[in-house]
């Protein structure tokens, strides 16, 4: 499993503010009430508390820590009775532009796979939704765009990552569902029309896919010595020092625009 640089705000203070609403990924209902009286807390919350050295005992925390440790237990039991994987505690923001979120580590995952759970307060009760199923599904997205770009590119000479934002239920494949821009990696041992060539036909190919309405890839060209350098770990770091960038768009109505971009290498 690969990935990416994920920035997580860690709230040591767990502070809580009002809560969001939020969208997409798959949910789960849990009638819910604020807290009014003691709780025993699991020796889980307990080594979250320590760890940020914030008090063990439920008392002796703030109204606010309070309600973001048992909201965290809460959002942990979710996802390990909806999940197969095991989830290890990562992160809490309390509110913002994307909402209220906790976010886990997917247990035993090289490079790290973080799943983010939404919480929102429908009335009477809170609803959870999160990110697993996209997550689970980059790698087929990946090793599908790497198998149409063999027919252009040693396997050896490129590398495909890719987040996906959200899967429709309408289509064939990973490819046809997915919503993400995957970003191609690629040797510079090949000239710039061989690479445009490729680029121009992974549109054409999504362009004629019945429900993909649209998508697109970065494709990346990076002197030898840099390209042997990327990996799944350090791929994001070397945006912007490609020698050529190619942005394929493709519209909702299949029209194609191919943008270049270059920079000193």
């Amino acid at each position: 499993m690969k990935r990416k640089t994920i920035i997580l705000i860690l709230v040591c203070t767990l502070v809580l503010s009002a809560l969001c609403g939020c969208a997409g990924g798959r949910k789960d209902v849990e009638d819910a009430q604020p807290e009014k009286h003691t709780v025993v807390l699991t020796e889980r919350q307990k080594q979250i508390l320590r760890e940020r050295g914030l008090a063990e005992e439920y008392d002796q925390l703030t109204d606010s820590q309070k309600n973001a440790i048992v909201k965290i237990e809460r959002v942990l039991t979710y996802l390990g009775d909806t999940y197969d994987d095991e989830f290890e505690y990562e992160g809490y923001v309390s509110g913002g532009l994307d909402g209220e979120y906790v976010t886990a580590r997917i247990a035993d995952t090289y490079p790290a796979e973080y799943v983010n759970v939404y919480i929102s307060w429908q009335g009477d009760h809170y609803e959870y939704s999160d990110n697993y199923r996209e997550i689970m599904a980059e790698p087929e997205y990946a090793e599908q765009v790497t198998e149409f770009l063999t027919g252009y590119f040693d396997p050896s000479d490129f590398q495909v990552y890719v987040k996906i934002s959200r899967l429709k239920e309408a289509g064939d494949s990973v490819v046809e569902r997915a919503v993400g821009i995957p970003d191609i990696m690629i040797n510079g041992v090949y000239s710039e029309d061989k690479v445009k060539e490729a680029a121009q036909a992974y549109a054409e190919w999504i362009a004629g896919m019945e429900h993909k309405n649209g998508g697109g890839a970065d494709f990346r060209i990076y002197q030898p010595e840099d390209y042997l350098k990327i990996d799944a770990y350090s791929y994001e770091e070397y945006f912007g020092k490609d020698t050529l960038w190619l942005r394929v768009n493709v519209d909702s109505d299949q029209s194609i625009e191919i943008k270049e971009y270059r920079h000193d290498g």
